[in-house]
């Protein structure tokens, strides 16, 4: 490559941003079914589990067609995809929903 700038390919960028995405989701998505597994043979609660199942298929459904979108046209008007909000908010949901299943296992088993 010559360093060209016209070589960038919009849509392949749009399009590697949706896979990271669906990757992420897919993952949640089955940290979530074995916790709802887990819940069920161990007789706690599902809803941390069922939570972070939902929240997962929202995400999917609604959020990585509008974040291609997004890419694309940022990309094809030559500025930069990198959210300002999205990433750090998405952050710390994680983290927010690990501390609070974390949190239920500990308050559960202090129960046991």
């Amino acid at each position: 490559m010559d360093g060209d700038s016209s070589i960038l390919d919009p849509a392949g960028a749009a399009e590697r941003t949706a896979l990271a995405w669906q990757r992420t989701i897919i993952g949640t998505l089955l940290v979530g079914a074995l916790i709802v597994r887990w819940s069920v043979t161990e007789r706690f609660p599902p809803a941390p589990g069922v939570l972070v199942t939902l929240v997962s298929a929202f995400c999917s459904l609604f959020l990585v067609g509008r974040r291609y979108q997004r890419v694309r046209q940022t990309v094809m008007a030559g500025q930069t995809p990198l959210s300002r909000y999205l990433v750090p908010a998405a952050t710390v949901f994680t983290v927010g929903v690990v501390l609070a299943i974390g949190a239920g296992i500990v308050v559960e088993y202090a129960t046991l």
